[in-house]
């Protein structure tokens, strides 16, 4: 299948994980793609990887002005963008004092005594908050608004896909500030994907449930990953190659009456 031929591909955060494994997929099915990622050399990996014209543009979606210049380069090499994966974030580095905590609770639930307070959100540093706030949610509208500025003007519409996470819906005692950034994509997808309907331009999201990637080993202690798996009625996390086909669906054309929706590969965990 060659779904994306002639198509023009941006997606942030493109250098490792789930970016990459997107970014990849669709230039395997004709797309030129521009991988965004604050880390230019694994960008520059994935870009010589997808072959053809695609290229790396070094990229701070926290900041509006270095995503502006970002998407200049791509209109440079490009000519433009048909689909905008907005893929970019980090996630909460490992806390030891949480991570003792939350497996401390676990023991205590399973021996029929009440948890203690897990201290999410009253030991969470502002700094902290504002930062994934920024890089998560303001990254996704300061890109959101430049492909929707291109796909607008261009008059040929488009699709754009945000990456959230399960925890934008089911919520995170641990990691409050992820997921509220995290939620917010979701609103923010459903509003965009009503604003782009008369341009012809779709908006759906992928919310992914615990996906093995290096961004969730480095954010989960073993111990905790080990706890979260069990959680899981699929028995394992899941892979990026198992979300790609799902992102490939939702940008191509045969998904031209699918917009607004939030779409949770986890597992069954919800």
């Amino acid at each position: 299948m060659q779904r994306y031929e002639g198509k023009r591909v941006v997606v942030t955060g493109g250098a490792s994980g789930i970016g990459a494994a997107i970014a990849l997929s669709m230039a395997a099915e004709g797309a030129s793609v521009a991988v965004l990622d604050l880390d230019e050399a694994g960008a520059r990996v994935v870009a010589d990887k997808a072959g053809g014209p695609s290229l790396a543009v070094r990229c701070d979606v926290a900041d509006p002005d270095d995503v502006a210049r970002a998407f200049a380069a791509v209109d440079a090499a490009l000519g433009g963008l048909d689909v905008l994966v907005n893929n970019a974030g980090h996630a909460p580095p490992q806390d030891e004092a949480k991570t003792q905590r939350a497996l401390a609770n676990l023991a205590k639930v399973m021996a029929g005594q009440a948890p203690d307070p897990l201290r999410g959100t009253s030991s969470l540093e502002l700094e902290a908050w504002d930062r994934m706030i920024r890089v998560h949610l303001y990254g996704t509208f300061y890109c959101a608004r430049e492909g929707m500025r291109r796909m607008e003007e261009a008059g040929r519409g488009g699709a754009m896909l945000n990456i959230t996470s399960i925890l934008g819906l089911a919520g995170s005692a641990q990691a409050p500030h992820y997921s509220a950034a995290k939620g917010g994509i979701i609103a923010l997808t459903k509003s965009l994907s009503q604003d782009g309907m008369a341009a012809g331009i779709r908006v759906n999201a992928i919310a992914p449930g615990w996906i093995d990637t290096p961004l969730t080993q480095n954010a989960l202690a073993p111990e905790m990953a080990a706890v979260l798996t069990m959680q899981i009625p699929m028995g394992r996390m899941g892979t990026v190659e198992e979300i790609a086909p799902l992102a490939l669906h939702l940008c191509a054309d045969e998904a031209s009456y699918t917009t607004g929706q939030i779409i949770s590969p986890n597992g069954g965990v919800l």
